[in-house]
């Protein structure tokens, strides 16, 4: 069960994107953008009401149809900003920030949960930790 979790973001992915795509080409990209970013950006406080298995499925699904909205218009919008002849040049420098940040991003997120995230063995109140956590970063 925990598994198939995983497979969520690729099934939501190639299945919706053709799919929103069509049914949202007369909208400009910058409006689809923001609004899957914001869906996605909404996705973490399914764990402030269900910190559970199915809290998590919930939560990736989410984070996907967001990710369905924004990826494929993002390319789009980078081309449509890009002056003629230098599209590959724009999506290039796009892409070099989400390039740069994997590695220090792995590194460091291990760091945090190993330093900062409770025994999983010990039961902790996670629907606390996300509340108090939304509420001292806006």
């Amino acid at each position: 069960a925990k598994g198939s979790i995983y497979s969520i973001n690729p099934l939501v992915i190639i299945l919706g994107v053709p799919a929103v795509t069509a049914l949202t080409s007369r909208i400009d990209s910058y409006s689809i953008i923001l609004c899957g970013s914001y869906i996605s950006a909404l996705s973490p406080c399914v764990f402030a009401i269900l910190d559970n298995l199915f809290g998590a499925g919930l939560f990736v699904f989410i984070l996907s149809i967001g990710e369905t909205l924004w990826s494929p218009r993002f390319l789009d919008y980078q081309v449509s900003v890009s002056p003629e002849g230098r599209e590959a040049v724009f999506m290039a420098f796009a892409s070099a920030p989400l390039f740069l940040s994997k590695l220090p991003v792995g590194w460091f997120s291990g760091y945090l949960l190993d330093h900062y995230c409770p025994d999983p063995l010990k039961s902790c109140e996670t629907k606390c930790m996300v509340w108090i956590f939304e509420n001292t970063c806006k």
